[in-house]
């Protein structure tokens, strides 16, 4: 594991006022991670990090997260070629929560720069419509209109990564 250290939480002052790093994992261990591209400052993607995996990202400079269904941790990029490289790590005001800004590295061998497993740019391809309807259910509306590569060639040697 990297060689960083988090400083132990020792007091509500020290973790919002001052500039040690004491994280706060939840009872999983995990921490909350939200993933904005760094120069057009959209959503990609929401995921989690355990300690070793922020401590990865911190020492390498690539996105590393904590897959909770497959307990196992994973590089982004890894399968696909779509890497993220991080220029930036937020943390907020209690450390809870992470933001990280990256720039996606085109995938090897050529491609359009995605994050989403299903061939999106981002995991948020949908919108939800908001105020007043006639019907009590809502359609989805789609805010990209294509997807940036075809998931069943790119991880067409592993099962499905979602589970439903």
């Amino acid at each position: 594991m990297a060689n960083i250290k988090f400083l132990k939480r020792l007091s509500v002052e020290q973790v919002e006022e001052s500039q040690d790093l004491a994280p706060k994992f939840d009872s999983d261990g995990i921490i909350p991670c939200i993933t904005k591209h760094f120069e057009t400052q959209e959503v990609l993607m929401f995921a989690y990090m355990n300690e070793e995996s922020m401590k990865l990202t911190i020492s390498s400079g690539f996105a590393h997260y904590w897959s909770r269904s497959r307990k196992k941790l994973w590089k982004k990029g890894e399968t696909s070629g779509m890497f993220q490289e991080v220029k930036r790590m937020l943390i907020d005001d209690d450390q809870d929560c992470l933001v990280i800004e990256v720039l996606l590295c085109p995938p090897i061998g050529g491609g359009n720069e995605s994050s989403c497993h299903v061939g999106y740019r981002s995991c948020f391809y949908r919108e939800v419509p908001l105020g007043k309807s006639d019907k009590p259910e809502r359609l989805l509306e789609f805010i990209e209109d294509r997807k940036s590569f075809d998931p069943e060639k790119v991880y067409k040697d592993i099962p499905n990564p979602t589970k439903i």
